[in-house]
């Protein structure tokens, strides 16, 4: 009984850190929490992976060195400038969507229709506008954009980049951080005028069109971006993982879907002896087993044992649907 007890409160236990993880994430919970709360993006946690398959972390990023979103374009006359068309091409359809979304339906009367004309028509003008400023800031831009990327392919050439000296590591690493920290302040510039763009095309509407909603966000999964994809499947599977294991409803699949999570946690940021940088000593210290290790084995536990079936929901599944099909197939057998 001491083991069956200790197993529950393990099962449950995982199931709380889970689900607690995959709903702050959802939402605010800064009444319960001790950090501030911001949308969730798991960008920072992938862009900080680290280890002999951090690569592997990077490539899941969207564009994590600016290539895509700061393009250097030369034009007939041999002048250099900087195309952003993957962040303004977002622009361009949410003007689309905008427009569609405070379209009047066709029994509308004549003035709905002519405001929904004059809306249009500033809603192009403040699209041109904001193109302008954003290839004016691009412009005065230019030169320390094209000097990182000749750094950026510099670095990503160096010959000592698979030197193992812990020097060389520290300032590879540190290197690479800069570089990202580089790009990441134009980018974040951009996505500040996006936001004031978007501000700005609400800010047309007349009051009547102001009482409708605002334009919803795409439930099209293949319409986001790869980040908004990893950040939904990452909210939505922990807690998903969290609820089962709490409730102890078909427990050893959420127990290895919350071990394979944790495999990956594992290896983005691994113990291994060499790695830089190493945990910050606050974090304690660990050797090849980490905190991080210790909860994937004890999510292999539960999955392998009868947890959910002891005070939880896999108790009823058990007994009407897998044990009345494995007493046929034992009396079959026999």
């Amino acid at each position: 009984m001491l083991a069956v007890a200790a197993l529950v409160l393990l099962r449950l236990a995982l199931g709380f850190h889970f689900l607690y993880e995959g709903a702050w994430k959802i939402g605010p919970f800064e009444r319960f929490s001790t950090s501030h709360h911001e949308d969730f993006t798991a960008e920072p946690f992938l862009t900080q992976a680290k280890g002999p398959i951090s690569g592997l972390f990077y490539a899941m990023l969207p564009d994590v060195n600016g290539r895509e979103r700061l393009q250097i374009v030369t034009d007939a006359k041999g002048k250099t400038r900087i195309d952003a068309g993957a962040i303004t091409q977002r622009w361009y359809d949410f003007r689309r969507d905008f427009l569609s979304h405070y379209q009047p339906g066709r029994s509308a009367d004549d003035g709905a229709q002519a405001a929904y004309q004059r809306l249009s028509r500033a809603a192009e003008r403040t699209y041109k506008d904001f193109l302008a400023k954003a290839d004016e800031y691009l412009k005065a831009n230019t030169e320390d954009i094209v000097a990182y990327f000749d750094a950026l392919d510099r670095f990503e050439k160096d010959p000592e980049r698979n030197q193992q000296a812990p020097f060389q590591k520290q300032r590879r690493w540190d290197r690479m951080m800069d570089l990202r920290h580089e790009a990441d302040k134009w980018i974040k510039d951009l996505g500040a005028q996006e936001t004031a763009f978007k501000n700005s095309l609400y800010s047309l509407l007349d009051e009547d069109q102001k009482k409708m909603d605002r334009v919803p966000r795409s439930w099209n999964p293949f319409r986001w971006d790869r980040m908004e994809q990893i950040n939904f499947a990452v909210t939505w599977g922990l807690t998903a993982i969290g609820v089962c294991l709490m409730l102890g409803f078909f427990t050893p699949c959420a127990a290895l879907g919350g071990a394979a999570f944790m495999c990956f946690v594992v290896m983005t940021q691994p113990a291994f002896p060499g790695i830089y940088p190493a945990d910050l000593p606050v974090v304690g210290h660990a050797l090849l087993v980490n905190k991080d290790f210790v909860e994937m084995v004890a999510l292999l536990v539960v999955a392998a044992t009868a947890a959910g079936r002891w005070g939880g929901l896999d108790y009823f599944l058990y007994h009407l649907v897998l044990g009345p099909f494995l007493s046929r197939k034992i009396r079959k057998d026999q």
